[in-house]
This record gives C-alpha cells, sequence and structure tokens, in this order.
C-alpha cells in the first residue's frame, strides 16, 4: 500500500482507539441505564417524600390561615391527606408511562427525526 494509505488507516486506528477508550464506556453507560429501570426507581423514591413535604406545607399553611380567622380545624377533615395521596399516586403514573416511553423511544430510535429537524431548522 502507499504511504498516504497507510498514515490514513493509522489515523483511522487511532480514532477508533481513543473512541473506545473515552467515549464507549460512557455510552454503554447510558445504554444500560436507558434499558434498567433505577432512574425511575430514584425518581419514585423523591415522589413520596415531596409529596410528603408539599402535604406538611399545605397543612401549616391552612392552621396559620384558621388561626388568622380564628377557626378551629377540625380534626376529621382529611381533605388534604387525600389530595396529597392522589397527587403521589398520579405523580407515580406519569412517571412510570415516561419510563415507558423513553426506554421505547430509546430502542426504536424515535427520537431521531427530532434530531434531523433541528439540524436542518425545523423544515
Amino acid at each position: 500500500m502507499g504511504k498516504a494509505a497507510d498514515t490514513y488507516g493509522q489515523i483511522t486506528r487511532e480514532q477508533y482507539q481513543d473512541w473506545l477508550t473515552r467515549f464507549y464506556p460512557k455510552q454503554k453507560q447510558l445504554m444500560e441505564l436507558a434499558t434498567d429501570e433505577s432512574l425511575m426507581r430514584d425518581q419514585l423514591g423523591r415522589v413520596d417524600a415531596n409529596s410528603a413535604n408539599a402535604l406538611a406545607s399545605a397543612q401549616q399553611a391552612t392552621a396559620n390561615r384558621n388561626a388568622r380567622m380564628g377557626v378551629a380545624s377540625t380534626s376529621t377533615d382529611n381533605t388534604q391527606g387525600l389530595r396529597s395521596a392522589l397527587m403521589t399516586a398520579g405523580s407515580e403514573n406519569a412517571i412510570r408511562d415516561q419510563e415507558k416511553t423513553r426506554q421505547l423511544n430509546i430502542l426504536t430510535g424515535a427520537d431521531a427525526g427530532l434530531r434531523e429537524a433541528i439540524k436542518t431548522g425545523g423544515a
């Protein structure tokens, strides 16, 4: 082979080796995250804490408002607790649906058209 072909071959091998050592491990990690449910489980764990904090804030705000107006709160009123449970269930279901959609989009390449539209300016 000629000098140019040998040089081109060497450059190609070096580029591949560089990709293999620098980019492939990260790509492999991202693909593993795309196909397992660890990110979803982490997010579901945060939903419970966020809902509990939101409920505590709402209860405190209600107690403060009632105290300003001189109204005693009833201990049997569980409206905020029921709304909090509904919010938690809705959030968890939305996270599960989004995880399923995200995994399917990654596996089928459904977002490839969006990338092409962005490259061409949306045309």
